[in-house]
């Protein structure tokens, strides 16, 4: 709250389902419950006192009264904005010296006030910003909103180069003209290591990573944070109060609560299998599963980021590592995800992977990578196999759809579809017989527009007619893989 604001073939992906968040213990909370016109837990919350405009031109005086903030006697805390002969009051609390946390799911249940000039947010600041100072600290505004805006609520991460106006920011608006202020609503981060992820009423509506701060700045959200909660009058943002702005005005919060995650994620054993095949054998640049259990808090298949034109990182506070470094997904669930080996990863045997969930590690993996793993897309034991006209006949192009293949004589880079105006043909040389007979392999390597490979290749002639499917050896560089493709109609 301090600054100014300025404002690939189906087989791949499977569906996204809404967010359904499993796995969490609770750690810290407040219920507010107390006597009526009590002041909150002097425990848990603090507050800031005076005023001077916090960095913001804000009119109100922050104060210790009951006035301004209390319980009301039915399980809620009451902040509230007043007017007086001598300007405006209200109350700002925090945590700070009483709790912080690092990581973690952070929510509360808010119902805020309206009008012109007003500005409730629930938000958390670095606990070192005495030393520090902000924005270096790090801020997260979990829920934002003025006065004028009702239907909206702003979420920002500020650090160093991209704090004030320039902070990287999201709003939720609610359809319809519905207000924030007609009803309680929740307001909820997941933060882990590499992510802030932003909700209302368990909807998600924006994802902060380190991919999206700004070249040559710095994450600074790996150390604890503090939680505040106020209203503030008048500001640079809100702008002031004006005729139509009523008071007292009140935000009345029904709980505030931390979570941890409280199962790390499983990896099985033998858990870890190529994409395709579901063999073990797999080579840096292809597609692998992991299967366990724990490994993400809901399902989502929908992970290609149109603005970076990549698969993304991290999906709903999940990570795959490969030794230590952060491979795109494809796909992720609880009990399995689908991810790119990085391209960097050598070959032989040490390495790990580990699943990183909401900030917890998984047990470590081991794989062995080869420079290539042929292997083949298939339903029911059989190769996918497109050919031009349909059913595979002798004369005409056919597609094998396979993962594996190996680097290309175009580098490829981690999660990025293969280019498709200069096809991106494998380094090493590529075979296919089938029934013992070589078939004209006319293309060999990466799929264009894709992050999967391809073979195209024309059935050989002297083939035995009428069989559904036939046998096949599918060779790339020194390695191999017995497998089926369709019979020629």
């Amino acid at each position: 709250m301090i600054r100014l604001r300025i404002v690939l073939p189906a087989l791949l992906f499977l569906s996204l389902s809404a967010i359904a968040q499993t796995g969490w213990k609770l750690v810290w909370s407040d219920e507010f419950n107390g006597p009526a016109n009590s002041p909150p837990d002097s425990t848990k919350w603090a507050r800031d006192l005076g005023a001077g405009g916090w960095g913001n031109n804000e009119l109100e005086t922050y104060t210790n009264s009951t006035d301004n903030a209390y319980l009301d006697g039915n399980g809620n805390l009451v902040i509230v904005a007043r007017q007086t002969p001598g300007g405006y009051t209200s109350a700002r609390m925090k945590t700070q010296g009483n709790f912080s946390t690092t990581y973690g799911r952070i929510e509360a249940r808010i119902k805020i006030p309206f009008g012109q000039g007003l500005w409730p947010a629930f938000w958390m600041l670095g606990d070192n910003i005495s030393s520090v100072g902000w924005p270096n600290c790090g801020e997260m505004d979990i829920m934002e909103n003025i006065g004028r805006e009702p239907s909206t609520v702003h979420g920002t991460v500020h650090g160093p180069g991209y704090s004030g106006g320039n902070g990287i920011t999201a709003q939720y608006v609610l359809p319809n003209g519905q207000k924030f202020s007609d009803d309680f609503h929740v307001f909820e981060v997941i933060w882990t290591p590499d992510t802030v992820q932003f909700f209302v009423d368990s909807q998600s509506y924006s994802t902060v990573t380190t991919a999206s701060l700004p070249k040559g700045t710095s994450w600074v959200f790996n150390h604890g944070f503090f939680l505040l909660l106020n209203v503030a009058v008048g500001g640079g943002w809100p702008g002031n109060p004006d005729v139509t702005t009523t008071f007292p005005q009140s935000m009345t919060v029904d709980y505030v609560r931390v979570y941890q995650p409280d199962i790390p994620p499983t990896i099985n054993a033998n858990g870890i299998a190529n994409a395709a095949s579901f063999a073990t054998q797999l080579a840096p640049g292809s597609l692998a599963s992991v299967f366990g259990s724990g490994l993400a808090d809901s399902t989502n298949g929908n992970l290609f980021d149109a603005t970076q034109g990549a698969f993304t990182q991290t999906a709903v506070g999940t990570s795959v590592l490969v030794n230590g470094r952060q491979a795109p997904l494809t796909y992720v669930s609880s009990a399995q995800i689908n991810f790119q080996i990085p391209w960097e990863i050598p070959t032989g045997a040490g390495t790990s992977v580990q699943v990183l969930r909401n900030g917890v590690t998984s047990n470590v993996a081991p794989i062995a990578l080869s420079s290539t793993a042929p292997s083949v897309f298939s339903t029911n034991g059989v190769a996918i196999v497109t050919c031009t006209g349909g059913s595979p006949s002798l004369g005409v192009d056919c597609t094998l759809w396979g993962n594996g293949f190996g680097p290309t004589v175009v580098t490829q880079q981690d999660g990025v579809p293969s280019p498709s105006v200069t096809l991106p043909s494998a380094v090493n040389t590529c075979h296919l017989s089938i029934a013992g007979l070589d078939a004209n392999v006319s293309y060999c390597g990466a799929a264009p527009g894709l992050v999967i490979d391809q073979m195209n290749f024309r059935y050989p002639a002297g083939l035995p007619a009428g069989s559904p499917n036939l046998s096949a050896l599918l060779t790339v560089g020194s390695n191999s893989a017995s497998i089926q493709v369709p019979g020629l109609q």
